[in-house]
This record gives C-alpha cells, sequence and structure tokens, in this order.
C-alpha cells in the first residue's frame, strides 16, 4: 500500500497542468524526499534559499496545512511556503505548529499526521531552577567531577540559609548573578557583589558570576548552539553546525565599580543591540561586529593555535549530559499524553560561556530560542537551521488516492490507535512506520521486557540485534533515513561513544538499547547493516504484524529470563550478493564494532 501511495505521487507530479514533470532535468528538486528502503514512505522535502522544486498534484497539494500562531517567525513561515504549505483554517486539518509550548494535557489532541515543536516536560531543563536542580541532583549521584559544568546556583528564597552559610564562609568575597528562573532576553538580570542587593522575598536563582571569561577584543561573548532532539524514545540529539556568537558592547573589566554596566557583563542580543555602539553583521562571514557565526569563531580560535574539536567535544557532553537529566520527565509524560511518537521534536537553544582557559560552562536552556532574523548572518544561519531540522523531523506527504486514506480529523487518537489491530491498509504501515512501539505483538513486548530486566548486562543486550523484530526493523530504518536527511546538523547521540552516557539513565530505554548496539555491530561495515537492512525492506518485513525475525519468539521462564524459540530458517541470515538499491544517500555511520557475542544461557533456542 506504501509502494502504490509513492507510486502515486510520483505520476502526479510528472503529470501536474503546469507541465513541471518536464522541468525536473533542469534542476528541479522533487518536492519530497523517498526512504533509502524499499516499500517505504516519503517525507517532505524542505528546500535551500535556491533550490527549485516542482510541485504536488492538487491532490497533495490542497492537504499541506500549517497551524500557525502568533508568534511562528518569518524563517519558518519562509521555509514552509517554498513546499506549498499554506495556513489552515480548519481546527485540527494540518501537518505542523511552531509555537508556545502546550501543557502536557493539549498533547492528547494530537493526531497522527500533527507535529508540534516541543515534548511535554522540557521546562525540566528549559527553567532555570529545574535545570540546576535536575543538574544538581546528578552531581550528588554521580559526581561534581562529571557534572562540573555550571555554576554554583542556590534558588531563592527557598535555599536561603544554605545560601547564607556559604556566603558567609565564601561568597562575601565572590560575584554573584541574579537571574529570574523562568525569564529570557536579559530581562531581571544583574551581576551584585553585596549581601542586600539580593530581592529576599522574590523567586529568583543566584549563580556564582564567571568573571574570568575568555576575552577577544577585550570583549566577554558567549554561544547560542543550536541542538535539535528529533526523539526522546529513542533519544536522538543533532547539534547544528553553525550558531551565534554573541558580544558584549563594552570592554569587559573585572572592577566591582563596572557591575551595573550591563553592556560590559551582559552578551544577550535584547541587551546589547540598545547600545550605541552595537555594530550589526551584514556580512555573514564577518568578524568586525558584535556578533559572529560560530563558524568564524572557530576558524578565529584555529589561527591561534586552540584545539577546536576538543572544545566541540565538551560542548557535545555538555549537551547530551544535560538533555538525559530530563529523559525520565518527558518519556513518562509523552507516554501519559502523546498516542504517536512522530507527533512531538525539539528544537533548543544552549548558551555557553569560556572561561579564560576555553573550558565550556553551560549557562542556560532554551526552549523557544529565538528565531528572529535581524541581519544577514541571522537569514543564512536561521534559514538553513529550520530546513533542516523539517527535513529530519519528517513531515509525512498526504496520501493523493482517497480523502480517507489519513484519519479523519474528527477521529480521537485511541480510537484511530485501536483500529491498528485490524486494518492493513496504507496509513497503518505508514502510522507503524513512523511510531516505535505502536501496537505491538506479545512477541516483540517480551522481547521489550527480556532486555528492560537485564539493561544493564553488557554481554546480554550485546545479542538485541542477533534477532530483529518488525518493530526493531521501522525503527532502524526510521533512524538510518533520518540521518540521511540531516543536512548539517550532525548526530551526537547515538554515536560509537555514546555508550560511556547510557550510565546516566535513570534506566536505559529499550529503543536506546537497540540503537547503540545495532551501530556498533555494523561499525566497521555499516554498508552490511544497511544491506540487512534492505533486505528486509524488500520482503516488507517491516510491516509485518508479529513475530520476530528467524521466526522466533520470546517466552518468559519462570526464572524470569527470557526464552528464544527459534526456527531453522532465516530470511535475514541468508548470504546476499544484492545492492541494497538505487538510492545514491548514504546511510548513517556506525560505532566501533565489538566482538559479538551468542546468546548467554538465559537465552535458550528452542528447535
Amino acid at each position: 500500500a506504501v509502494v502504490s501511495t509513492q507510486s502515486a505521487i510520483t505520476a502526479g507530479i510528472a503529470t501536474t497542468d503546469s507541465g513541471l514533470g518536464s522541468d525536473a532535468d533542469l534542476g528541479f528538486h522533487a518536492p519530497y524526499t523517498q526512504s533509502l528502503f524499499k516499500n517505504n514512505p516519503s517525507v517532505l522535502y524542505f528546500p535551500s534559499e535556491n533550490e527549485k522544486l516542482l510541485k504536488f498534484p492538487r491532490s497533495i497539494q490542497r492537504q499541506l496545512k500549517w497551524k500557525m500562531s502568533n508568534i511562528t517567525p518569518n524563517v519558518v513561515k519562509n521555509v514552509i511556503a517554498r513546499v506549498g504549505l499554506t495556513p489552515s483554517k480548519k481546527k485540527k486539518e494540518w501537518c505542523g505548529y511552531w509555537g508556545k509550548h502546550m501543557k502536557a494535557v493539549s498533547f492528547r489532541n494530537l493526531l497522527p499526521f500533527h507535529k508540534v515543536n516541543h515534548f511535554p516536560g522540557t521546562f525540566e531543563i528549559g527553567r532555570k531552577d529545574k535545570l540546576w536542580k535536575n543538574l544538581h541532583r546528578s552531581q550528588l549521584k554521580y559526581s561534581k567531577k562529571e557534572y562540573d559544568f555550571i555554576p554554583l546556583t542556590f534558588c531563592l528564597p527557598t535555599e536561603w540559609k544554605t545560601f547564607k552559610r556559604y556566603w558567609d564562609e565564601h561568597g562575601h568575597k565572590s560575584k554573584w548573578i541574579i537571574k529570574p528562573p523562568a525569564s529570557a532576553r536579559g530581562i531581571g538580570i544583574k551581576v551584585i557583589h553585596k549581601l542586600n542587593q539580593i530581592p529576599k522575598k522574590r523567586s529568583i536563582i543566584i549563580q556564582k558570576y564567571l568573571a574570568s571569561p575568555y576575552l577577544i577584543n577585550e570583549r566577554k561573548f558567549d554561544l547560542r548552539v543550536y541542538v535539535y532532539v528529533s526523539s526522546y524514545d529513542p533519544l536522538r540529539i543533532y547539534v547544528y553546525n553553525n550558531g551565534l556568537v554573541r558580544f558584549a558592547t563594552s570592554k569587559y573589566s573585572h572592577s566591582s565599580k563596572s557591575l551595573s554596566n550591563r553592556y560590559a557583563h551582559l552578551t544577550n542580543y535584547s541587551v546589547n543591540k540598545n547600545s550605541d555602539s552595537y555594530i550589526k553583521n551584514e556580512d555573514e562571514s564577518s568578524i568586525d561586529s558584535h556578533k559572529w557565526g560560530i563558524t568564524s569563531l572557530w576558524r578565529y580560535l584555529e589561527i591561534g593555535g586552540v584545539d577546536v574539536n576538543a572544545i566541540k567535544a565538551k560542548i557535545n557532553a555538555i549537551i547530551i549530559k544535560t538533555i538525559i537529566t530530563s529523559v525520565a520527565t518527558v518519556t513518562s509524560l509523552s507516554k501519559a499524553n502523546c498516542t504517536y511518537r512522530h507527533t512531538c521534536h525539539e528544537l533548543f537553544g544552549f548558551d555557553i560561556f569560556l572561561d579564560q582557559n576555553l573550558k565550556p560552562w553551560l549557562i542556560e536552556v532554551n526552549i523557544s530560542p529565538s528565531l528572529h532574523t535581524s541581519s544577514t548572518l541571522d537569514k543564512h544561519i536561521k534559514y538553513g537551521l529550520v530546513r533542516d531540522v523539517f527535513n529530519t523531523a519528517g513531515y509525512m506527504v498526504p496520501d493523493p488516492n482517497t480523502k480517507s486514506s489519513r484519519p479523519s480529523a474528527t477521529d480521537s487518537p485511541k480510537r484511530i490507535s485501536t483500529q491498528l489491530n485490524t486494518e492493513q491498509d496504507d496509513i497503518s504501515d505508514r502510522l507503524l512506520y513512523f511510531n516505535p512501539g505502536l501496537s505491538l505483538s506479545t512477541d516483540e513486548k517480551f522481547k521489550h521486557s527480556a532486555f528492560a530486566q537485564r539493561c544493564w548486562d553488557a554481554n546480554f543486550i550485546s545479542t538485541i540485534t542477533d534477532r530483529l523484530t518488525p518493530d526493531d526493523a521501522r525503527v532502524l530504518m526510521k533512524f538510518e533515513d533520518e540521518v540521511s536527511r540531516s543536512g548539517d546538523l550532525e548526530l551526537i547521540f547515538p554515536t560509537e561513544s555514546s555508550s560511556k552516557y547510557l550510565k546516566y539513565f535513570a534506566h536505559p530505554n529499550y529503543y536506546d538499547i537497540l540503537l547503540l548496539q545495532w551501530r556498533k555491530k555494523y561499525a566497521k561495515d555499516p554498508q552490511k547493516g544497511f544491506t540487512r537492512l534492505q533486505k528486509m525492506a524488500e520482503n516488507k518485513f517491516q510491516f509485518q504484524r508479529g513475530g520476530a525475525q528467524n521466526g522466533s519468539t520470546w517466552l518468559r521462564r519462570t526464572t524470569h529470563k527470557p526464552v528464544i524459540k527459534t526456527s531453522t530458517v532465516s530470511m535475514d541470515t541468508k548470504r546476499t550478493n544484492e545492492k541494497p538499491g538505487e538510492n545514491t544517500r548514504k546511510p548513517a555511520h556506525f560505532t566501533k564494532k565489538e566482538k559479538s557475542t551468542d546468546c548467554d544461557s538465559a537465552l535458550i533456542p528452542l528447535l
């Protein structure tokens, strides 16, 4: 059914009344991206600024709707307009939304073809007070050394006694910075050095001021790093290869007399743009202004002999550890309020500070980073960022065959979900592909349970890819498809070094283990893993309902250890010299291959 939909889309584009099909040879790009793997659905393609795009047939075009909000940035409007998405006039008939964070219960109204730019619960790192509490909890559980990237913080007035005790012993000699717990754009922030400057009743956080910054042109600066999370379960984190470097407009001074000069101590653009000395960046490669691109900073530091890759690695570690602190809350709220995993994704803005030793520090995390384009530099960076986020996100292409091909906007998510056990049509296959864990068979549930019980057993979890279920295959194919579309978004989790972060999870999720072990298994020969998935795709294994690869059945033993019943015939273990397909996009890079181990005594093949 997915194949017939794709054929209809392709035929429709080739026969549009405008004759655009004939322009394919003139450099026009199709408005969709095909999967790397046969028989899987396509997703919308968002073009670059100068790229020419073919039009969808009218049967699809009229279904391309976007839910606007009063804060939808112009750059988002520009990107979606290029693919033909228009504002929706109906309450539920839309495929995308970019706006404010919603209450957790509001996510219950999302339908399978909806996609919103937040997950429920990301305030866990988006609020300054919650960010500190989560990271401080990790410091206590693991060590301060492993989470030494955030300044000492107190939440007042609840922690006033603890803070006062620290002040009397150490803090009176230091400078501190006061911030409201949930504000942005530099509102309410000031640097202080006297106890009587601290509000006694108002809720604030107070942090030890990082008084020894790395200076360029005698000015303090910070980095806005754009981080995209396409999924929390399994966790997939990307970092955009460019970002912003924001400078204070006045020269930095250690003197306490200068603390009232916000243009010297704060780097927020919203603050410094009001300075008479602020210089706008009209050339994206310029370093003669108060806002640079991060790539310009890296070049500047490399010329000075700095190991930029080492700084990037430390920043990536900060990002991964910080996001992991929110995983338990976000996944719990998502399971309670989101019927479909594919309906959420989120772009974060991590603000990073470099001290005089070029050590990165986390200042805060923004869950709605500004996408305003006030300069040529902003337009260049943010258009490419939004375009790559949307391409990576994978927006469903509407089915042109029939109006009933996707669920009605009046259907409830619960009703649609219950239909999956009996329907075998196109929408069922597409929902299964885009939403891991939806409508698991008994066999698949037993496998999930087996690895959940022994998630800390390294030898046992290394066997997770030996026998794949249809759901496993869909997760792996969707992952490879996503990475192949990511453009200038660099995947930082999972990668070949991601296993070291598994210990920071309260309890590793099944799909995180699956992706990590898959990448390890095929690290030295990624094409072998790709070919394995392609062989399954050709046989439509990913859309089979129930059962594991090799005909295996996961059974519970009385000892609560899993048992595998295995047939002697395996579609996947047959050797094949077939090429994976004609698609020229490369599959995702895999991690270094670890020596494969056979199933231990807990896995008994019953012939």
